[in-house]
């Protein structure tokens, strides 16, 4: 084979490569699986005023909201949890808790700090607002 051959015969191959290497339509790459991504899954709590006062202060459960980074704050759920997902893993997130307008709590966190990318938020008004796995938090369970 000549140079002008060889040339041609490895341009072939490094394209042949470089085909292999693109995903199809049907097939997911790794950038795109969802373990990239946590879920933090806001546990009920009562919608009654709270008897005791938690270390934030005092809160309006009706008006208890939690934000998590940049997203919109959600109602603190009162009878079903609720899950905040696509949340990615390898950054760090603001929680911040509200009633009546007024801070009440926040937190940061990493989920690298955590052996699960499923995570409970619980926030009874006494101890405050608590985050956990299912592996230290024997009270995180979420559907």
């Amino acid at each position: 084979m000549g140079t002008a051959q060889i040339a041609i015969f490895l341009a072939v191959l490094s394209a042949a490569g470089a085909v292999e290497q693109i995903p199809s339509a049907g097939s997911t790459s790794a950038s795109v699986d969802q373990t990239e991504f946590g879920t933090i899954c806001v546990l009920p709590n009562s919608s009654n005023p709270p008897t005791r006062i938690s270390p934030g202060g005092k809160y309006n459960p009706a008006t208890l909201t939690v934000r998590i980074d940049k997203r919109e704050p959600i109602p603190w759920p009162h009878k079903q949890s609720v899950k905040i997902e696509s949340l990615t893993l390898n950054e760090r997130h603001l929680v911040v808790l509200r009633s009546d307008g007024k801070r009440i709590q926040s937190f940061r966190f990493r989920f690298s700090d955590f052996k699960d990318i499923k995570l409970c938020l619980y926030f009874d008004g006494y101890q405050g607002v608590q985050l956990g796995d299912k592996h230290n938090a024997l009270w995180c369970k979420c559907k």
